[in-house]
């Protein structure tokens, strides 16, 4: 199984909604926000204009998963709607795309990446907390939705002594 990450196409902007609605619907129960549906119809566009971006992660040319990061001005970034599918659970789909996040976040200063999430969400918080990152408060700059319940961040910029 060969994973790749790369930024959503014009040619996939489908694939990112695809993938997260019904996620969402299924398993956290709740619709689409009207913000939701505003990326998902562009996803790529949507996130770049905050600085952000898009990503799929594929494997065998099949879509398998998906995340997006919204700039936050200097507060740094978010990573928002992840989501993996069912077949790549368990294969580093969802580690990938939080790395891939966290460097895009890195290359474009940081200084941190923020998350918001769902406690019921147990795997997805366990992954998060061993990556590093901890509970927060959310900054002024990022919108908290309605149904989020957690926030956390971890530094997207390595200190200049680290290795």
């Amino acid at each position: 199984m060969a994973l790749q990450i790369d930024p959503v196409g014009p040619d996939q902007t489908a694939a990112f909604g695809a993938l997260w609605i019904p996620w969402l619907k299924s398993t956290v129960g709740v619709a689409p926000e009207p913000e939701d549906l505003r990326a998902m119809a562009d996803p790529q566009t949507f996130y770049g204009e905050s600085g952000g971006c898009a990503l799929l992660a594929r494997v065998d040319d099949v879509v398998v998963g998906a995340v997006a990061v919204k700039g936050l001005g200097a507060a740094g970034f978010e990573f928002c709607k992840l989501v993996v599918t069912e077949r790549a659970r368990g294969h580093g789909a969802g580690r990938a795309l939080v790395v891939a996040s966290l460097r895009f976040a890195e290359a474009r200063g940081g200084p941190w990446l923020y998350l918001q999430s769902f406690n019921r969400l147990e795997v997805a918080l366990s992954l998060y907390r061993r990556m590093g990152f901890v509970d927060a408060p959310a900054p002024e700059e990022m919108r908290v939705l309605g149904r989020t319940e957690i926030v956390m961040r971890k530094a997207a910029v390595r200190p200049p002594d680290a290795a």
